[in-house]
């Protein structure tokens, strides 16, 4: 349950680390829908889910299955599917160089992985990167302001 405010604390790290270098910026900016992916992918690895069954003399055989096995319904395979299309939003704020997209993302991200209670948990690094480039993106603003004026 903590992976959340981690992942939003690193990703406040990060964010305040890549002010004022494009490099950085972008590299968060890919990143993220790429964690996203990746996240999406592992949910189809066997090693999520556990199946043992035993035998009247006793002998338990068990095998590890994907964590989509587990899923219930279509209502996880949406969520998953709106993550990744959330994770997109660092794209749309690089290109209008708004941190309001990616702030916007952050917080929808947020809100199945807490509801979820650690079902979505491979997420965390994408919503770290969006995060991270909101707060890099709303720190460039506070520097956009004018300098004080020379007096002559």
């Amino acid at each position: 349950m903590l992976i959340v405010p981690f992942a939003v604390i690193v990703g406040a790290i990060l964010g305040l680390l890549a002010q004022d270098r494009p490099r950085a910026q972008w590299v968060l900016v890919v990143a993220a829908p790429v964690l996203s992916v990746l996240a999406l992918l592992v949910q189809f690895l066997p090693f999520g889910v556990e199946s043992c069954s035993s035998t009247n003399s006793g002998a338990e055989v068990c095998q590890s299955l994907p964590a989509v096995t587990a899923w219930g319904g279509p209502l996880p395979y949406a969520i998953a599917a709106a993550l990744v299309l959330l994770s997109l939003a660092t794209l749309v704020s690089a290109r209008t160089r708004s941190w309001l997209p990616a702030g916007g993302s952050a917080l929808l991200q947020a809100a199945p992985q807490v509801i979820s209670f650690g079902g979505f948990m491979a997420w965390a690094p994408a919503l770290a990167a969006t995060v991270a480039v909101a707060l890099s993106l709303a720190g460039r603003r506070a520097g956009d302001v004018a300098p004080p004026a020379q007096p002559q």
